[in-house]
């Protein structure tokens, strides 16, 4: 009935209804492959492509799902392997790290506080905080230091100028 052009042997009858007049073993058609198209999130579906077209989409897409990719992690970087060999043959241990001691040493909060507010009456406000900002660069006041100064120069600076000069006062006296 059907038989195969080649080698005469009966063909399976599903694949005589499909059109081949070829049997399996002697076909050059090659099996198809697939490859699946992701259009939402989910929802994916498969479309039927030939092996090497399968291929070349799952190269190209960021969701392919061929087996081809390079490993990662453990097998990639025979990490095990490592692991088993440091800990069948231990290293001798790495020296702890031991902070240096702070070098620096700041100067004291009245001195700072005395050469910014010396520098507002004589150039303003602005040169007050440049004076601080640059003693704070240079490492001669801390951060917590800056910031009282900071604070105490805004205190003064929004006084009315009777207030400042009465409050300047007293601080000259004592």
């Amino acid at each position: 009935m059907n038989k195969c052009k080649k080698c005469k042997e009966t063909i399976d009858s599903h694949r005589a209804h499909l059109g081949y007049s070829e049997c399996v073993e002697c076909s050059t058609i090659k099996k198809y492959s697939s490859h699946t198209i992701y259009p939402h999130k989910t929802g994916g579906y498969i479309q039927p492509v030939s092996e090497e077209q399968s291929e070349n989409l799952n190269r190209l897409d960021r969701r392919g799902v061929s087996g081809n990719k390079a490993a990662k992690g453990i097998v990639a970087d025979k990490s095990w392997d490592r692991f088993l060999e440091n800990y069948l043959n231990p290293s001798p241990p790495k020296k702890k790290y031991i902070p240096k001691p702070a070098t620096n040493i700041y100067i004291p909060i009245k001195e700072a506080m005395k050469e910014a507010l010396d520098k507002y009456d004589t150039y303003g406000y602005n040169a007050a905080c440049e004076l601080t900002q640059s003693l704070y660069s240079d490492d001669k006041i801390s951060l917590m230091q800056k910031s009282k100064i900071i604070n105490e120069l805004s205190n003064i600076q929004m006084m009315p100028v009777k207030q400042r000069k009465f409050i300047r006062k007293l601080q000259n006296k004592s």
